[in-house]
């Protein structure tokens, strides 16, 4: 097993824990506060993560502004989902929110010069039928 796909399915399973935390909190914070919230924990890691780096960090230009712009549109995201977490279920709003890369996919062929199989535009039109299905 490609060690990838084990990082892939840690994600996954994180992710998920994540999804029902939120849902845990919505009803004690209000979406800009979980958010703020989670800010917090999401920091506290940071701190771990420049001690396992010894307190140097390595930014570039690029590096830094893509990353910021990533963590920008990410908290975004975070501020919509915990303002759908309150309104809706777990189980729809977490799966709903989960179809992002189809966004991703088509940035990548717009931006990036991605290239898709068949295959791979079937399951993306599955995955919207999906959607379809799961929305209430």
């Amino acid at each position: 097993m490609k060690i990838w796909y084990l990082y892939a399915m840690t994600t996954v399973m994180l992710w998920g824990v994540w999804g029902v935390f939120s849902k845990l909190a919505s009803p004690h914070a209000k979406p800009r506060q979980a958010l703020l919230f989670q800010a917090v924990g999401a920091i506290a890691f940071a701190v771990v993560v420049l001690m396992m780096e010894k307190f140097k960090v390595e930014a570039t230009l690029p590096g830094f502004s893509w990353s910021f712009g990533a963590g920008f549109f990410t908290f975004m995201g975070f501020l919509a989902f915990f303002a759908a977490l309150e309104q809706g279920k777990a189980s729809t709003v977490v799966t709903l929110s989960a179809l992002y890369p189809v966004v991703t996919i088509l940035l990548s062929i717009l931006f990036l010069r991605e290239r898709l199989t068949l295959r791979q535009m079937a399951g993306i039109a599955l995955a919207l039928v999906a959607s379809v299905l799961l929305a209430e």
